[in-house]
């Protein structure tokens, strides 16, 4: 039986007897080593404040901090927690350390007590103005013995592989000044002991960022929350990506003149609980796990290409420094009870492999850049996207594509050989939204890379719109498109000079909200003028009607 379908298999039991609320435990499953069941026992409203209260229970083991994962639109959320001794009397209310996501309403928060406490229960209090919400997605509890641990005695640094040939070309790395980290608390442990074993896939469960600011204050707040929320050394993670594809330095390296393209040792992370021995953590901003989604909190994100083509780069690249073989790429959730890196990143990466074998064959053909481009799209008021590219630098191409992607689908718009220079007018777009166009090369080889992307948005007309024809003048067909701002029944229909129809190109119910495509074909028809007319019929009558000219020459 493949070992990947044993881990598999293995999952599956795990979860059967994993906690209820472990499916939202995500990132709050990275910093605790038991989740634990919580329930609301008060809800106290008076005048402009509220108070929420929880219990837990943690049975079957000792611990001495808690830490929980929620939503609340408060910005000046506050809480306290406080444990059960073992005679029964509780500990003093405590605040808890709160740190929240920069773009959204999750927030982070801890507790870590003097003492560790048996199996007993625990107690969390909020204050919230009256109008604020908040929702507790996941808590659980942990014992600060069990982190991180001492070097064994014959610990020892991977072996220097400066002087190997590598094919993978790593993504520029945004390192630790650039996002002003607080230094590392303590002496780092050498994360090989002797080899790194394994790389672990995570999602932050929130704190997403799509920019470079965005990404910046997201990493630093999860460094906040692991060093004094937690009580660690220093950020779990060894590398965080946001949800451009940038990646940013987690941990420190274990050298630091070592030139990251070159591998530079790593330091034990803190990530996957009882785990962390020569396992690489790599964070994907965001929030991918849709059981976890609430009213005023979505989990819904899905890696984008430029995400995903990093991380593919960015596995290969540990892959092939570090010594780890692509079947040792796994999900957090492969290796304890919890829902990350997320169902939509599990099971578009992890499950079927898909990442692995990503990794495998860049391994095989490497990604050192086939060339330069620039790619620009600019929509016009018509629904229409014109692009236009650039070849700036060759290094063995020998043809491209341009694809398109939008409405959760993806299509090749053109191929063609050689690098020279061009432009394409897209008339194919029906709903306004986000269009995302990429210039894919090939090389002798076979292997394929995005050299450029361009995101655009297509706007919706106000009201109803008859756009002009392309081409125009024209030889055999061209194009007409129209929109329609309200539901109704459409007729498109062409005229020569003297008033007599020569097609209907439509004739029914449309939609609302979309454009519409419709394709004449002039064969068979002589040189001139001819009109096209669009009428739209709603609920009380005609809505619309516009006329327009176009030229056929043979």
């Amino acid at each position: 039986m493949p070992r990947r379908l044993v881990r598999h298999i293995l999952l599956c039991l795990c979860f059967v007897v994993a906690s209820a609320s472990a499916a939202h435990a995500q990132l709050i499953g990275d910093v605790v080593h038991r989740i634990v069941p919580t329930v609301t026992t008060e809800t106290e409203v008076a005048g402009k404040q509220q108070r929420v209260q929880y219990a837990g229970l943690a049975p079957g083991m000792a611990y001495d901090g808690i830490a929980l994962q929620g939503v609340s639109s408060d910005p000046d959320l506050t809480g306290w927690a406080r444990i059960q001794r073992a005679d029964g009397d509780w500990t003093a209310w405590q605040p808890l350390y709160i740190v929240r996501s920069y773009t959204d309403d999750a927030f982070l928060a801890a507790y870590r007590g003097d003492e560790v406490v048996p199996a007993t229960r625990f107690e969390l209090r909020f204050d919230l103005s009256n109008e604020a919400t908040l929702t507790l997605l996941a808590a659980g509890v942990f014992d600060t013995r069990k982190d991180e641990g001492t070097p064994p005695p014959d610990a020892a640094e991977a072996p220097d592989k400066t002087t190997q040939q590598y094919r993978i070309v790593p993504p520029d790395l945004h390192p630790r000044a650039e996002w002003n980290a607080e230094p590392f608390r303590g002496t780092p442990i050498p994360l090989a002991r002797p080899n790194y074993t394994r790389m672990t896939f995570h999602h932050a469960a929130g704190f997403g960022a799509t920019t470079y600011q965005e990404g910046l204050e997201q990493v630093k707040r999860i460094q906040d929350f692991h060093q004094n929320g937690r009580g660690w050394s220093d950020i779990g993670y060894h590398f965080v990506l946001d949800e451009s594809g940038r990646v940013y330095q987690g941990r420190p390296f274990g050298n630091e003149t070592t030139r990251f393209e070159d591998g530079p040792p790593l330091v034990q992370g803190a990530h996957v609980g009882g785990a962390n021995t020569g396992n690489i953590g790599v964070c994907m901003l965001g929030c991918y796990h849709p059981p976890a989604s609430t009213s005023n909190f979505p989990c819904t994100d899905r890696m984008s290409d430029s995400m995903a083509d990093s991380a593919a780069v960015m596995f290969a690249f540990l892959s092939e420094r570090y010594s780890v073989e692509p079947s040792e790429l796994y999900g957090h959730r492969d290796l304890g009870s919890t829902a990350c890196p997320g169902d939509n990143n599990y099971n578009a990466y992890i499950a079927n492999d898909r990442m692995e074998d990503r990794v495998e064959e860049l391994l095989v053909t490497g990604n050192a850049p086939l060339g330069a481009a620039t790619l620009a799209a600019t929509p016009d008021d018509d629904g229409v996207v014109r692009l236009s590219w650039e070849f700036l630098e060759d290094n063995g191409i020998i043809g491209y594509r341009i694809e398109r992607s939008y409405t959760d689908t993806t299509a090749v718009l053109l191929e063609a050989s050689g690098v020279s220079a061009d432009a394409f007018v897209d008339d194919t777009i029906v709903r306004p939204g986000e269009v995302t166009y990429r210039l894919v090369a090939t090389n002798a080889a076979g292997r394929e890379q995005a050299l450029a992307v361009a995101q655009t948005d297509v706007p919706a007309p106000d009201s109803y719109a008859l756009a002009y024809n392309f081409p125009n003048p024209f030889s055999t067909t061209t194009t007409i498109r129209y929109f329609l701002s309200q539901e109704g029944v459409a007729t498109l229909e062409v005229y020569d000079q003297l008033g007599r129809r020569v097609a209907t190109l439509a004739d029914g119910f449309r939609d609302s909200d979309r454009w519409y495509v419709e394709t004449f074909d002039a064969s068979g028809l002589p040189s001139g003028t001819y009109y096209y007319r669009l009428q739209v019929e709603g609920f009380a009558g005609v809505a619309f009607q516009e006329t327009r000219t176009f030229t056929l020459l043979r």
